[in-house]
């Protein structure tokens, strides 16, 4: 995937160490692409064969714009690197993704089109063994059309 360099990184030793951001509109992650290529390799390996997808003679015939258009389950898998360059917790022995929430596809994306991850920070609570830390999530256009949104919650292990 193509793009420029970020730099605006949010980077703690521990999750916890999130809670001061909660409410925060963080830096945008850096701007990217998408390739037919890319979305042709995800194709093959999840067995997803829709025309729109892949068929680029089709799409330029039958498709607004004229293009294919980039999955919503690709750009989902994308999420989690796109929310390192965001925030990274520096000194987390395990993280998870535990929950995906009111993710909503708001306008189609196509091979090429720019876009990137804006996140704020929604809650960090701090239980026994694990911090939980939910953002919301948003990858918009450069226009500012957002192309998808949605509440993530991931897991942070902690050793006590």
């Amino acid at each position: 995937m193509g793009g420029s360099p970020h730099s605006a990184l949010l980077r703690v030793a521990c999750a916890r160490e999130l809670a001061a951001f909660v409410g925060t509109e963080l830096a945008p992650g850096r701007w990217r692409f998408v390739t037919q290529e890319e979305i042709d390799a995800f194709l093959a390996l999840t067995g997803d064969r829709n025309w729109i997808h892949c068929d680029t003679g089709r799409a330029a015939g039958e498709l607004a714009g004229g293009r294919t258009i980039v999955p919503g389950q690709l750009l989902l898998a994308l999420i989690p690197g796109l929310l390192q360059e965001i925030y990274l917790v520096t000194e987390a022995c395990q993280a998870y993704a535990v929950a995906l929430n009111r993710v909503r596809f708001r306008h189609m994306l196509h091979p090429g089109d720019m876009f990137r991850l804006s996140a704020r920070l929604d809650k960090v609570s701090e239980r026994q063994s694990f911090i939980q830390v939910d953002a919301s999530c948003r990858l918009e256009l450069m226009s500012r059309q957002p192309v998808l949104t949605m509440q993530r919650s991931d897991v942070f292990l902690t050793n006590g």
